[in-house]
């Protein structure tokens, strides 16, 4: 056992102290808790300085997120009322697709399709996973969460920023679960034909959707 003398000033115990109080104030334990963490960063991310790039890279990205929807958050409870209260109604084409930061994303990149979503979630934190895939050639997408409302909410917003796409895609199946809901799309013609399957499958009218907009509008003025 190689036996060290190290020298740590009261900045660095502060820091130390979620560990001391782990291991019962037990500094040798609490040393050899960050060297293996130290040897696990270096073995997955190379070096410790790359794992730092990429955490103030991720941080920055939340920031653009945040600022990007008016830097506001909705506490869960409160989400699920707003829900309960739009029911039958589509958000705004613009509110549902600037939750995507690459708009322009090809669609048949599967897997880039598969990261800006599930990165987008992550920043939003809400209780739901996204599983894009490919079925037959046509994009596949299993939105998989605790609270039904939240995942038919997901599923009405991947559509609308599928719908828009340079590619537009239409909703050609939808399944509902109790805690999933999946959908495959298929190429649309154009992009009225993608959002009119989004308000064949979620029974929404186009009137509806309207009423649904100048509610919105008349609540805010």
């Amino acid at each position: 056992m190689l036996r060290k003398n190290v020298s740590i000033s009261d900045t660095h115990l502060k820091m130390l102290d979620p560990l001391l109080k782990k291991h019962q104030g037990n500094l040798s334990a609490a040393m050899r808790d960050i060297i293996d963490f130290t040897g696990f960063v270096t073995e997955n991310m190379g070096s410790l300085e790359t794992a730092k790039d990429l955490f103030k890279e991720k941080n920055h990205a939340m920031e653009q997120t945040r600022n990007r929807i008016y830097g506001i958050t909705i506490p869960l409870t409160m989400f699920r009322w707003l829900l309960n209260n739009k029911k039958g109604h589509l958000p705004p084409i613009n509110e549902a697709i600037q939750l995507f930061s690459h708009q322009n994303i090809n669609s048949y990149d599967i897997n880039t399709l598969n990261k800006v979503i599930n990165e987008e979630i992550s920043f939003l934190n809400w209780p739901i996973t996204v599983n894009v895939g490919n079925e037959n050639g046509n994009i596949s997408i299993q939105i998989t969460g605790i609270d039904p409302e939240i995942n038919i909410f997901y599923a009405k917003l991947i559509s609308m920023f599928l719908s828009n796409n340079k590619n537009p895609q239409k909703i050609s199946k939808i399944l509902h679960y109790p805690a999933s809901v999946y959908m495959l799309f298929s190429v649309a013609s154009t992009h009225e034909e993608a959002s009119q399957s989004i308000h064949e499958i979620f029974g929404v009218s186009k009137r509806d959707e309207m009423l649904g907009q100048n509610e919105i509008i008349v609540a805010t003025a």
